[in-house]
């Protein structure tokens, strides 16, 4: 399988989809769906259209956030992961912390990942073969060691319940870094670990779309990525993730 060849294909669709968004950006928002606890846009469905327009090409089931599973998934056999639009809510506030994302995976595999911030043209992309690239210049993760001099990213579940004894742990996890930060889109916060510019990222129930391109661009780069199944709910991960295995030792 040339993982090349896919990998422009991905990046093809992440700039069609990014062309769309950007559009729809300078447009008041058209809501298809909204309650105290999710939004559905227009830019979120015309987005999935074009990158599946794309990856329908290839012999490979797609699951996309918005349809679930678009073509039969082959057990064994790579599929296509993709969140059109992650970071929607900021998006539909006009605030420009959003991004694309796709990845191919095998199984539990990352054979490839793209996110792409149409806000800033900022393309993140790499393969195993030819490690994370940001622009098609190679990136790094940081050379942080100790979780008190690091930056880690985080968001809140929406629907995860915590007790109070749960949420206690969250937060003295958190405590050990240096800064926190809430960037409002769990696949820029990875991209961001993937070049440098933060040092981990840890989500407690996080869906596989959100964070399937970041997570595979931080392996590529050099850094640590960890998932956890959710028991009984489908495509749903705990995640941590960093620049290096000792920044993740509790």
């Amino acid at each position: 399988m040339d993982v090349q060849e896919y990998l422009e294909l991905a990046v093809t669709a992440a700039h069609r989809a990014g062309i769309i968004l950007s559009d729809f950006f300078r447009e008041p928002c058209k809501v298809i769906y909204e309650d105290e606890r999710d939004i559905k846009l227009q830019a979120d469905r015309d987005s999935e259209s074009a990158i599946i327009d794309v990856l329908e090409s290839t012999p490979f089931a797609i699951l996309s956030e918005e349809r679930g599973w678009i073509r039969e998934y082959v057990m064994n056999e790579p599929f296509w992961v993709i969140d059109p639009l992650d970071g929607t809510l900021n998006f539909s506030r006009k605030i420009p912390l959003c991004a694309v994302s796709i990845a191919l995976m095998k199984g539990d595999e990352f054979l490839l990942g793209v996110v792409y911030d149409f806000m800033r043209r900022e393309l993140f992309s790499g393969t195993k073969e030819s490690g994370a690239l940001l622009n098609d210049v190679p990136i790094k993760v940081s050379n942080i060691k100790q979780s008190n001099y690091g930056i880690v990213a985080t968001g809140l579940p929406v629907f995860r319940p915590y007790t109070e004894n749960e949420f206690q742990q969250y937060v003295q996890e958190l405590r050990r870094y240096r800064r926190v930060r809430f960037l409002g889109s769990s696949a820029l916060s990875l991209a961001y670990v993937a070049c440098g510019r933060i040092d981990a990222f840890i989500q407690d129930e996080i869906m596989l779309w959100d964070i399937a391109g970041g997570s595979a661009l931080i392996k590529f780069a050099g850094g640590t990525v960890k998932i956890y199944d959710i028991l009984g709910v489908p495509f749903a991960k705990k995640i941590r993730t960093a620049c290096s295995e000792e920044v993740l030792k509790l």
